[in-house]
């Protein structure tokens, strides 16, 4: 029984020596460590740029003393000197378009260009107006002709071409003959055409307006019946 006893105690012994050797109780056992994951997205990207509004173009605005190329003619250009033609055929003419804008057949003035208007030499009346279309009136407003260019078509069908070189052609029935050769028009061509045209075929006057007609008079009334005589 002692042997039994020493036994026990011997093994107590042992046990004790080995824990304090160990230096007390086992550690607990470590959690895996468990590497970072890279992410899929790139770390730090900087922001995409905003994307810049589409610039709007501001508009042309019109430069002082230039003309605006797009805009109806206001005026119709006149010569810087004398333009002549000495115009042949049915209805012969002796031309002349001067720098203010007077008409002169013969010597004598017989119209004038003023603004888009062909009126009397004095400017009291208007004879034809040019519209921004490039439709000619008379002062009635029946039709005279349309500008296509510097080409007037004629309301007859008749029609006015000017040449670069001055060279004035009437085409009718198809037919084209030269007039003659309008010298110095220069760019004054649609009035130089005009002038011509107004020469070769002046519009009709205006109708005058209808005088009304004066009032009826009144009828006078009949004598009143004589009263019966007494008997």
């Amino acid at each position: 029984m002692f042997r039994t006893n020493s036994s026990f105690v011997v093994l107590a012994l042992l046990a004790a020596l080995t824990t304090a050797a160990c230096g007390g109780e086992p550690p607990a056992p470590k959690t895996p460590e468990t590497e970072p994951v890279a992410s899929s997205a790139p770390a730090d990207m900087p922001a995409p740029p905003a994307v810049a509004a589409t610039e709007t173009k501001p508009a042309t605005e019109a430069t002082p003393g230039i003309p605006d190329p797009n805009a109806a003619p206001s005026t119709l250009a006149l010569p810087t000197a004398v333009a002549k033609i000495e115009m042949k055929g049915k209805k012969a003419a002796k031309v002349e378009l001067k720098s203010d804008g007077t008409v002169a057949n013969g010597g004598k003035a017989v119209a004038k260009v003023t603004g888009m208007t062909l009126q009397s030499p004095d400017g009291g009346k208007t004879f034809l107006t040019v519209g921004s279309d490039g439709a000619v009136t008379t002062a009635d407003g029946a039709s005279y002709g349309s500008f296509a260019g510097d080409d007037l078509t004629m309301a007859k069908g008749d029609k006015l071409t000017l040449a670069d070189d001055g060279t004035l052609t009437m085409t009718s029935g198809g037919k084209a003959a030269p007039l003659g050769k309008f010298d110095g028009a220069g760019t004054a061509k649609r009035s130089a055409v005009l002038a011509a045209a107004f020469v070769l075929a002046p519009p009709a006057a205006p109708a005058p307006a209808a005088a009304a007609k004066p009032a009826a008079a009144a009828k006078p009334a009949a004598p009143a019946a004589k009263p019966a005589p007494k008997k």
